[in-house]
């Protein structure tokens, strides 16, 4: 699969969730699978890694790997007040800024920690917190991010930021115009919508994590001036909105896909249930004991309608693909049994897996036929 065709894919999109979580592949690799089938995830490591790449990661939904011509618009409108703490910087802190971004300049494609050790800033030792014992460097390099004073040239293999300096990593200097917040919000609501098809003033909002009140006035303004098309969905009383020109097809194809539970196409559980009639929560976060499906749960999406779940784990020493449970929707499990069977051997394949394991069942082996 070549670079092009990854990068046409997640722009069509707009965005990839990256998230730490590893149960079965890293968040921002598992929707270009789902989309497009196996291929080599080195081949998008490298093309975030290439300075001047129309692919970069900044702030979208959560962390992303978005557009890079979106980063100026996305800068306008995200409001991450938490994580930039710059207006609260003592002056070692602002004089660390100072360092890091002149270290960056002559070593581009550095982690924070990597930062740490070259300007000699001390690690943090308390473990008050499990996820924030940040040290300064830290603190300084994600406020910059925030800012867009400097991004990433991809992750290394502790999945750590590798920060760069903007123009080093966009290829050219980033151009913010304040002067027309407007247009760059209409052009983020554009995307939202390309991405989605159609969609509420919730759900464009939500996608982009914009302020509501702003969104509804501009989809209602370019609705008005003919630039969008407001529509009416059976069951969904509130306007929605879609591209002009939209193609609705007729007959959508019975393939059944599974999308990881930070997919764009699953991440707005509200979408979800009034689009789809489908509930999903993902539980990573809710005892064991209290969960309904799972850790790590995937949707299975079967044409244009979600039949059913399955909580999945790559249990690489095992060399196992363990469908660990699979719920399906009412009157689904008949017709999507075998299609989910061959989905979990295609996604074994591409992780490099030997078998798959249904629930406590012995774990198939998968047979190459050349």
């Amino acid at each position: 699969m070549s670079p092009r065709k990854m990068t046409n894919a997640v722009q069509a999109i707009s965005q990839l969730q990256v998230d730490s979580v590893n149960v079965v592949r890293r968040a921002h690799y598992m929707p270009i699978f789902a989309r497009l089938g196996a291929y080599d995830i080195t081949a998008l490591d490298k093309v975030l890694a290439t300075p001047g790449s129309a692919l970069t990661e900044y702030w979208a939904h959560e962390a992303s790997i978005v557009s890079s011509e979106l980063v100026p618009d996305l800068l306008l409108w995200q409001r991450r007040t938490w994580i930039d703490k710059s207006h609260l910087f003592t002056d070692e802190q602002q004089e660390l800024s100072r360092r890091v971004i002149n270290y960056l300049e002559a070593n581009p494609g550095s982690s924070a920690r990597e930062i740490s050790t070259a300007l000699e800033v001390e690690p943090v030792t308390s473990k008050e917190h499990w996820g924030w014992n940040w040290n300064d460097t830290k603190y300084v390099t994600e406020s910059l991010f925030a800012r867009a004073q400097i991004l990433t040239l991809g992750r290394n293999s502790q999945f750590e930021r590798r920060y760069a300096l903007t123009h080093h990593v966009l290829g050219e200097p980033l151009e913010v115009d304040e002067v027309h917040r407007q247009d760059a919000l209409e052009r983020l609501i554009n995307r939202s919508l390309a991405a989605q098809g159609v969609a509420t003033a919730h759900c464009v909002a939500e996608y982009f994590r914009l302020p509501i009140r702003e969104v509804k006035t501009q989809l209602a303004q370019q609705a008005n001036a003919g630039r969008i098309e407001q529509v009416q969905v059976t069951g969904i009383n509130e306007p929605c909105y879609m591209p002009l020109e939209t193609t609705i097809p007729r007959n959508v194809s019975k393939d059944l896909r599974l999308l990881s539970p930070f997919d764009s196409m699953v991440f707005n559980r509200r979408r979800l249930e009034r689009f789809f009639d489908f509930e999903y929560r993902i539980e990573i976060y809710v005892p064991e004991a209290k969960r309904r499906y799972g850790y790590y749960v995937f949707p299975m999406l079967y044409g244009d309608e979600f039949v059913g779940r399955v909580d999945l784990k790559a249990d690489r020493a095992r060399g196992v693909l363990h469908a660990k449970s699979v719920h399906f929707e009412s009157g689904w499990e008949a017709e999507v049994h075998s299609p989910l069977q061959s989905e979990l051997e295609r996604m074994a394949a591409w992780l490099g897996l030997d078998s798959v394991q249904v629930g406590c069942e012995p774990p198939v082996r998968r047979i190459v036929v050349r």
